[in-house]
């Protein structure tokens, strides 16, 4: 038996997890589901030649904070009760929002938006209380610490302590 024979065994051998997910943990958003819940229906692709190089953002897409403060998706976006941005360059400093947190529920840099040319993520930055996910219709989601999960507009991001915010406008 060769080695690609051998391969190909074990691949066969393989079963998925009993939840029929495999390694999906349920709670990933596909391309074609971000597609679907923005409303994109026309199925189109563009070529990879003619891709932008830089990503393109949407001056209107925007989170709006629960104390009514809203802030444009033109950067990333650093949340907490006293925030630092640590991965930054000159070109694209993020803008850096502190919150209130009477109780302390919300960390120094808890959450982190990212913002890119199709779709924009949250980032939970290995908050001590975690952040939670509220998406319309569905059951709220804990985000998993360093993990990336795409938002759609009329998300909403709760930090705890009372502090939230909705996204609006997004590409």
């Amino acid at each position: 038996m060769t080695a690609g024979d051998q391969r190909e065994a074990a691949a066969d051998t393989i079963a998925p997890t009993g939840d029929g997910l495999g390694d999906h943990d349920g709670a990933t958003i596909s391309a074609a589901d971000l597609r679907r819940l923005r409303g994109d229906h026309d199925g189109t692709t563009i070529p990879r030649g003619e891709r932008s190089a830089a990503p393109t953002r949407t001056a209107r897409a925007r989170i709006r904070l629960s104390s009514g403060e809203v802030v444009a998706l033109d950067r990333p976006i650093v949340i907490g009760r006293r925030p630092r941005a640590t991965r930054s360059t000159g070109a694209e400093l993020p803008h850096v929002i502190s919150v209130e947190s009477p109780s302390l529920d919300i960390s120094r840099s808890h959450v982190e938006v990212i913002p890119d040319a199709d779709s924009v993520v949250v980032v939970d930055l290995h908050s001590t209380n975690g952040t939670t996910l509220l998406r319309g219709g569905e059951e709220p989601v804990q985000l998993h610490p360093g993990e990336h999960t795409v938002v759609v507009t009329g998300d909403v991001v709760d930090l705890g302590d009372g502090v939230s915010f909705a996204f609006e406008d997004l590409p």
